[in-house]
């Protein structure tokens, strides 16, 4: 579909070399709005940054939850030190997304809704995040998702209101073939869920493994809610595939458990994983040791890069997160941007905010915290937010023309860091 004038979709993907309440008027007004990064103060009287969440406390991300969760809260902690948005503290209303097979999505947005939030952050699942975007962009409100990866999102016409941290699965097909090929194989077997990020990544790697010279001899989906897998698996054992890749969430436990059963597991062939499943691989099999060999791609900055890494990997160690820290970074930035947006507009409903959230990405001086960036808006300065996941670099669509990817290895004994590899793509 069309965006509106203020988000045209640009080049992303044609660039494609791997590295990785309403304030407001008509669409030209808008456009001029967000390349104009020091937007006038406002006479808005929404002063009080009110954000929302959804995210996967239960249903088949849960194991995404407790990062996520955690950064929120650790970033409002942090800009209310700072002195709040427009000098009052921001607000924050954790809430559940559950999963595509449950409404509680819907139920949560109405609530955030009713509770005033000008930005729901989530949900972690596109598919999820696809049942509640036109509720929550025809409010006039910000939804900004640090986990979503579905190409579909790209180009989905939402009123200019919806953001992510995350890239799109474009590039992660892309890491993802590169990495089969690379490492010997020229044909694997797919098996997907079908649902749009499921859809959209095995598609994105499909073309481009084949068109790195690879053959994909079963392309395989199965319907959310499937619970035994056996026809599926049968197809790939007769296919006799070099590489299996999986799409997948909780249900890739029992996928994973079938294949080694039937000869074709991590431990007899090269399977790979990706970003709805490789992080929390150990807690949905009753076995590790059948992992053995398995790797796959997740968006993530790399957790030694730098100390304000370093920090933010303990400060979740010390909120209790067991050891799965996919998507803590993209969370945090996520909420500071929003908060610089608001400070920036001058106002802090969610169309204000949504026309400055690309500027606060890019072009202009670049600051990693929120407190630094407070201090150079105030003083007029045009700002670029890297934070803790970045540089981000948004496209005019909303989401990162960059990202880093993590490359994650199973052993015997689960997870092995001491062979993550990254891999930075653009």
């Amino acid at each position: 579909m069309k965006k509106s004038n203020m988000r045209r979709f640009g080049a992303l993907v044609a660039a494609g070399a791997l590295v990785l309440a309403a304030c407001g008027g008509d669409d030209e007004a808008a456009e001029e709005v967000t390349e104009e990064t020091e937007a006038p103060a406002t006479d808005c009287a929404v002063s009080t940054l009110n954000i929302g969440t959804i995210l996967p406390v239960t249903g088949s991300l849960a194991f995404l939850a407790p990062p996520e969760i955690a950064a929120s809260n650790f970033a409002v902690e942090d800009i209310n030190a700072a002195g709040g948005v427009l000098g009052n503290p921001v607000e924050i209303n954790q809430g559940d997304s559950g999963d595509a097979t449950t409404d509680t999505a819907n139920t949560e947005v109405d609530r955030l809704l009713a509770a005033g939030a000008q930005v729901i952050l989530g949900a972690a699942s596109s598919g999820v995040s696809l049942t509640v975007i036109d509720k929550i962009t025809s409010a006039g409100v910000v939804q900004f998702s640090p986990a979503n990866t579905s190409p579909t999102l790209t180009t989905y016409d939402d009123k200019g209101l919806y953001f992510r941290t995350a890239p799109s699965d474009l590039l992660q097909g892309r890491v993802l073939a590169n990495l089969v090929i690379e490492e010997g194989s020229t044909s694997a077997a797919v098996l997907y869920r079908n649902d749009a990020y499921g859809v959209g990544l095995a598609e994105a790697f499909k073309a481009d493994f084949e068109a790195a010279g690879g053959t994909v001899p079963e392309f395989i989906e199965y319907a959310e809610g499937t619970e035994a897998f056996d026809a599926e698996v049968d197809k790939v054992v007769a296919a006799n595939p070099d590489a299996i890749l999986i799409v997948g969430f909780a249900e890739t436990g029992p996928i994973l458990t079938t294949m080694h059963e039937r000869g074709v597991g991590p431990t007899a062939k090269k399977v790979y994983g990706v970003d709805g499943n490789i992080a929390g691989l150990d807690k949905l099999v009753s076995d590790v040791t059948i992992l053995a060999g398995m790797k796959g791609t997740t968006p993530s900055v790399d957790l030694k890069g730098s100390d304000a890494i370093t920090a933010f990997v303990a400060r979740l160690d010390a909120a209790g997160v067991d050891g799965v820290y996919d998507y803590g970074a993209e969370t945090y930035d996520a909420v500071v941007i929003s908060a610089l947006a608001a400070e920036i507009a001058g106002c802090a409903d969610g169309v204000s905010i949504g026309a400055q959230i690309n500027g606060v990405t890019k072009d202009g001086e670049k600051c990693t915290d929120f407190a630094s960036c407070l201090t150079l808006v105030q003083a007029g300065t045009d700002i670029d937010y890297d934070g803790l996941g970045g540089p981000y670099e948004f496209v005019d669509a909303g989401e990162p023309a960059a990202a880093s990817f993590r490359i994650i290895s199973y052993g015997a004994a689960g997870a092995d860091t001491s062979l993550d590899k990254y891999v930075f793509a653009s």
